[in-house]
């Protein structure tokens, strides 16, 4: 029953989010047809190189891919499509709650049904089968075209490339998409100075929470307040930096004066969704979630760490202060402080906003006070 409602949650927000949603399924049609296409071409490129005989006296199969390309760039995409469908839309909406290990061997599995049938409407065509014959030609078929070298070289090509693929979409899903390749490079294996947007946001009386709840409810409780992340990262072309118990960091290019205020909206529309499901929040667990949160902007430093387990890491003084910030949220009765450094980026496009001057304050750890602003929607 309660898989039941948390299903029908996510499948509001991607309604009330169907553009960004949209987009995102767009871009991994996308990025699955370049890779299944690409990887597919370079084995085919390596297997002609190894045994170039096999374009005139291999398998059939062989022999359509060098008549016309796209027999193979036609499979490759029906294959990439197939998949695309498989694990981007169903898996997504209706088996993310599965294992790691079980969409494994379901994506395996799914990459083999698509195979057969894209090598069955080959073989029907190539060699003018009737289908309406009897079950002797149908044996005939399937021993001639699917028990061949060939045709085994191709499957198990296949799994290969959706392995890899999808080991690449499991590292890109957990780095954020924005910064995949720069890791993939070694770009940040030597330090990078960037300019950064960095918001906190944090659970109020999280405390107070947890003790009620129960550390095995309150796990719940915060991922149905963190599912809405998603598709707000999407719109708002955010980075999620960490979620660390109830506290998430965000983050965005400081060169593009429109992440300012796409900062903001972030955080305001992040508690409109919340108080849209105030009434389920209230049913299943008696509690309506409350975020208060910090921004600041400036440069910092982003390097690779770690060695056994390795990650992208932010460092510098732009998110001690963003953090120092955030905690005075509750002394001064606001939802949102931000820096002078951000306001005066962000007050060029703050028209429906309402920014106010609140204190002059000396944070614990920093030598000099840091003003801090308010920002209210008008």
């Amino acid at each position: 029953m309660i898989s039941k409602k948390n299903n029908q949650k996510e499948i509001n927000i991607q309604k009330r989010f169907l553009r960004p949603y949209l987009f995102w399924l767009l871009n991994k049609l996308l990025v699955n047809l370049v890779a299944w296409n690409l990887f597919f071409c370079i084995f085919i490129f390596l297997t002609f190189l190894a045994a170039p005989g096999i374009l005139n006296k291999g398998a059939k199969i062989f022999q359509l891919m060098y008549q016309s390309s796209l027999v193979m760039l036609g499979m490759a995409s029906i294959i990439a499509f197939g998949t695309w469908l498989i694990e981007d839309v169903l898996f997504y909406r209706y088996f993310s709650k599965l294992s790691l290990g079980v969409l494994f061997l379901i994506r395996i599995v799914s990459v083999v049904v698509l195979m057969l049938l894209i090598f069955l409407t080959i073989s029907v065509f190539h060699y003018q089968i009737n289908l309406s014959n009897n079950t002797v030609d149908h044996i005939y078929l399937f021993k001639s075209y699917f028990f061949n070298n060939g045709t085994i070289y191709l499957f198990s090509t296949g799994i290969f490339i959706s392995t890899m693929i999808n080991t690449l979409k499991t590292i890109r899903q957990n780095v954020g998409y924005k910064v995949f390749l720069r890791i993939v490079s070694g770009y940040y294996r030597t330090p990078r100075e960037e300019s950064r947007i960095i918001m906190f946001i944090d659970l109020i009386s999280s405390t107070k929470y947890a003790e009620m709840l129960g550390h095995r409810k309150y796990s719940a409780f915060l991922q149905k307040c963190f599912s809405l992340l998603g598709m707000l990262e999407i719109k708002y072309q955010a980075m999620q930096y960490q979620i660390v118990g109830d506290e998430v960091v965000l983050s965005w290019s400081a060169n593009k004066l429109k992440n300012y205020r796409n900062a903001v909206d972030f955080y305001y529309e992040f508690i409109f969704e919340l108080l849209k499901l105030s009434a389920l929040f209230s049913q299943d667990f008696g509690i309506i979630p409350q975020f208060s949160a910090s921004i600041n902007s400036g440069k910092i430093m982003v390097a690779e760490v770690g060695t056994i387990k390795s990650e992208i890491a932010f460092h510098g003084d732009i998110l001690n202060t963003a953090a120092r910030i955030q905690k005075q949220c509750k002394n001064y009765n606001r939802k949102l402080l931000v820096t002078r450094s951000f306001v005066e980026a962000f007050k060029t496009d703050a028209s429906d906003y309402r920014i106010e001057w609140v204190a002059n304050d000396r944070l614990i750890g920093k030598k000099n006070p840091v003003e801090i602003y308010a920002i209210e929607p008008k």
